[in-house]
């Protein structure tokens, strides 16, 4: 293995496809996070050891791009490593491989390191960077770009936060905002497009019993791909999750 990196395999099943037998956008999300989390285990900096210590990991950004979604049947393996560490915040990235090794989507990622009591970020450990190894390797050369909220939904869709929603660090996971932000996408672009591009920012924390909009507009069209911003919003208009996402033509 080489440094700083590790990898996961995995197999698409049939409850994590869509209609046209395709890995969906959040089940290669979650393969990500659960590649992560692996990571950290084999690094010896898990969940349980940063959970006693009041301290956790707390996703603040992904920048996911896809060449193809595998689908079901398919084996992938998601290769991870981190990029940097400075001072609270990580940058990790991950490419994803199909059975012939060839590379069909890539991200990257930011994470904020958090005391969990006081809600308040926590210098990351300097040891972190030889339980882990740093590989300064980005699969994104951009910066994470600003992403602006919708200032006037074409679509609005609300969802109140369910306990099954909630992560191991009593925030919504991850994963649901993309959720809410999918099923604000018109049912045509699903039918016509896939997704090609993901970007998303987590801004605040929602709990268990809220009630949120999802919120969706066409900010761009060009030969064959769309492209739309969103906001998650929860009470008083606050944004909890910014993200564009953009779509190539079948």
């Amino acid at each position: 293995m080489s440094l700083g990196k590790f990898s996961k395999e995995f197999e698409v099943h049939y409850y994590e496809i869509n209609r046209f037998a395709e890995a969906t956008p959040t089940v290669i999300l979650n393969y990500l996070e659960e590649t992560a989390v692996s990571h950290s285990e084999a690094a010896g900096v898990g969940l349980a050891k940063l959970k006693a210590q009041g301290v956790g990991w707390v996703l603040n950004r992904w920048f996911l791009t896809m060449d193809k979604f595998p689908v079901w049947g398919e084996r992938v393996t998601v290769e991870t490593w981190p990029s940097s560490f400075d001072r609270f915040l990580a940058t990790r990235e991950f490419l994803i491989k199909n059975s012939a090794g060839e590379v069909i989507g890539r991200a990257s990622s930011r994470w904020l390191y958090l005391s969990l009591a006081r809600k308040r970020p926590a210098r990351i450990p300097a040891e972190f960077a030889l339980s882990y190894g740093i590989n300064p390797e980005r699969v994104v050369t951009e910066p994470f770009p600003q992403l602006d909220p919708v200032k006037e939904a074409a679509i609005s869709k609300a969802f109140a936060v369910r306990k099954s929603d909630i992560d191991t660090n009593q925030h919504v996971n991850n994963t649901k905002y993309v959720e809410w932000m999918l099923e604000a996408v018109p049912e045509s672009i699903e039918e016509d497009f896939t997704l090609s591009l993901l970007d998303i920012e987590y801004r605040k924390e929602t709990t268990f019993g809220a009630v949120v909009s999802s919120l969706c507009v066409e900010a761009a069209r060009g030969n064959g791909w769309i492209e739309f911003i969103h906001s998650i919003e929860g009470e008083q208009g606050v944004h909890l999750a910014l993200a564009r996402t953009r779509w190539r033509k079948r």
